[in-house]
């Protein structure tokens, strides 16, 4: 399971209506859409490594993954893929054709800084703030091309780890750009000042309390 990070968006209404979707939701296809197609809601792994065998992707620059990756890809065989396996590696292929990502996954890691899609969401116009966690990074991506899409509006967003003090901060963004930022360094790096102002920060933005974040 991934790390959960919840963000809140702060801009005007008008702005953060850009991001919701028609049946009410935020949605980061409204910015940056996945122009492919892939209706199966889990990826066969067989059937990407033949995909990926088969478009000669590179192999990951970590060593040991890469060692893995390269002995996955010498056992696959496209001839030996279930039925619904092979449907997927054909519109892999398809995807990877015309849009450059093999499937929903591996295009919103690349495209939107983020796992999935945004879950467990409050919607607030009204105050100008909406809420939300991705998986594992802020999806600033799709809020830097939201910033570009309104660019006399200043839109401030707030992040915070579930790895509380780590992976957190302040980034204020306008006509596309980072205008401010104010985020954590790297946790073996920080004193312990700064990680107590962190983790302090951190549980804030996240509603939690010392013994909650203990729980989790």
């Amino acid at each position: 399971m991934p790390n959960h990070v919840t963000n809140k968006v702060n801009a005007p209404a008008h702005v953060l209506q850009t991001l919701i979707n028609e049946g009410g939701r935020i949605d980061f296809n409204t910015i940056l859409p996945f122009a492919g197609q892939f209706p199966w809601n889990g990826i066969d792994c067989a059937a990407e490594e033949a995909a990926e065998v088969i478009t000669a992707q590179p192999l990951n620059d970590h060593p040991l993954i890469a060692q893995l990756q390269q002995s996955n890809r010498t056992q696959v065989d496209v001839l030996k893929l279930s039925d619904e396996g092979f449907e997927q590696f054909v519109q892999m292929l398809r995807n990877k054709r015309t849009g450059g990502h093999f499937h929903t996954m591996d295009f919103a890691r690349d495209v939107w800084g983020t796992k999935w899609n945004a879950y467990d969401q409050v919607i607030d116009l009204d105050s100008g703030e909406i809420s939300f966690d991705t998986a594992w990074s802020c999806p600033m991506p799709v809020l830097k091309e939201l910033s570009k899409r309104h660019p006399n509006d200043e839109i401030t967003v707030r992040y915070a780890d579930e790895d509380i003090g780590s992976n957190c901060g302040t980034v204020k963004l306008k006509a596309g750009e980072t205008v401010s930022s104010d985020v954590a360094g790297r946790w073996d790096e920080m004193s312990e000042e700064r990680r107590q102002h962190w983790a302090s920060w951190a549980r804030e933005l996240k509603g939690w309390t010392e013994s909650e974040e203990d729980d989790e």
